[in-house]
């Protein structure tokens, strides 16, 4: 016993030796005391020591301590000053303080150009966290020289997964590397008649940020030139997806390819090598699953029922998340059982019959509007699926709008509860409020997201 009762001790005291060491160090970092070497960034200059340096990374100690040694002024042209603080903060208190997915890329650079392994592996963990719908074209953009092999792949499957949306809400911000590593994927949860109308679009936005001229050459020039007219799979199109290709305004075909292609596609046979430039693969591109997660509200206490009739036959609530995600699920309450129920339905059924509006605040457009009407329990949760999943932009605002199309002598009762009116799992957070009705309760339970 007196041994572990030791043991915990010599911990303890091994910890607070560690930390006063580390904020003695990060002493010197602050006032400069005792520095002998300076580093110019972008005209700003930054003291240090050559020791603790050199004991930190390979690169400064052959810096500073290698045969060719540098001078005590080192400028530095390829580091931005606050990525060069971050630096030296990690170096001097082995901590750091990342806010951002471009500050994270910044570090990264700075910490394979030092060789400091640790730092560029917590670099790459704060960007596998934070990846999201919002930022993944932004990784993705970043050239291979930055890259990390395991960022690469994360984000090229999350793009993927959510394709259908990235190109529609950010064409114009796909980078030609984003783009190529997108094509390359074997699996894309869009069509390719969408995606080769895309990659079609893409070209105008990419003449114009890089000025070049945007007509029918320029822009097949692009695709050619770069190695991306390739990899569309032309050769997976039914006969009526080619016409509609052929047929859009934004066609980049030419007719020989038209025709090689429209012939291959009758005979099912492979395209004539003669034309190199277009893709001979055969084989669909596959579906990426999707992980539906659920943000259940925890409820509070009990409230009034919900009282559906002629004069009151909406109800509505508010949401917004602090990240960009897909919703295809509502949870809401379903009727009560009325007093009679065991002689009107020995199954404990209904059908439950009302219209459901999504309105996005911000410019007050309705983005879904659909009718659920299906065969429910009394008493249960309800579980209305979306025909097609909706993008729920970050920060904004959204109302969902409940309608019963209800007649005069129609009366339903809905057991409801006061809800939490926020959720919180890992790095997503939701808000929520109910616009009160005949009850203060809260008829939405939850939904089903991914992000």
């Amino acid at each position: 016993m007196k041994q572990a009762n030791n043991f915990k001790m010599d911990i303890y005291f091994h910890s607070q030796k560690q930390s006063s060491l580390y904020n003695r160090v990060k002493k010197l970092l602050i006032s400069y005391d005792w520095s002998d070497c300076s580093f110019i960034v972008n005209d700003k200059e930054f003291k240090a020591h050559k020791l603790i340096l050199g004991i930190s990374s390979p690169v400064f100690e052959a810096m500073f301590y290698g045969p060719l040694s540098a001078s005590h002024k080192v400028v530095i042209t390829d580091i931005n000053p606050c990525t060069f603080q971050l630096l030296l903060n990690y170096i001097y208190t082995d901590k750091v303080d990342v806010t951002s997915i471009e500050e994270a890329y910044d570090l990264l650079y700075a910490a394979k150009k030092y060789l400091l392994d640790d730092l560029a592996s917590i670099c790459c963990d704060y960007v596998l966290s934070n990846m999201s719908i919002d930022n993944v074209i932004t990784v993705l953009n970043y050239p291979d020289y930055i890259q990390v092999a395991s960022l690469v792949t994360s984000a090229r499957k999350l793009f993927c997964q959510y394709a259908k949306y990235l190109f529609q809400e950010h064409i114009n911000e796909i980078s030609l590397v984003c783009l190529h590593l997108i094509l390359e994927s074997n699996e894309i949860n869009i069509s390719e008649l969408k995606l080769i109308r895309h990659v079609f679009e893409w070209t105008k936005y990419y003449c114009e940020q890089n000025n070049i001229p945007n007509d029918l050459s320029s822009r097949r020039d692009v695709l050619i030139s770069n190695g991306l007219f390739c990899l569309l799979r032309f050769k997976t199109l039914c006969l009526n997806e080619l016409n509609l290709i052929i047929n859009d305004e934004k066609n980049l075909l030419l007719s020989d390819e038209e025709v090689v292609i429209l012939r291959a596609t009758l005979s099912n046979k492979k395209l004539q090598k003669t034309i190199c430039k277009l893709n001979n693969n055969y084989a669909k591109r596959g579906l990426l699953q999707i992980k539906w997660d659920l943000c259940h509200r925890a409820p509070i206490r009990s409230e009034c029922p919900i009282t559906i009739n002629h004069q009151n036959c909406n109800v509505q609530s508010r949401f917004k998340s602090n990240r960009s995600i897909l919703i295809h699920c509502l949870q809401v309450e379903s009727q009560m059982s009325p007093f009679d129920n065991i002689y009107r339905s020995p199954n404990n059924e209904y059908c439950e019959h009302l219209r459901i509006s999504i309105v996005c605040e911000s410019d007050n457009s309705i983005i879904k509007n659909f009718t659920y009407k299906q065969a429910v329990d009394y008493d249960s949760t309800i579980q209305i699926e979306f025909p097609d999943s909706l993008l729920i932009k970050k920060d904004t605002w959204y109302t969902i709008k409940f309608h019963w199309p209800v007649c005069s002598y129609d009366k339903y009762l809905y057991g409801v509860q006061s809800r939490d009116l926020y959720y919180c799992n890992n790095n997503i957070v939701f808000e929520f409020r109910d616009i009160a009705t005949t009850s203060v309760g809260s008829f939405l339970k939850g939904l089903k997201f991914c992000m």
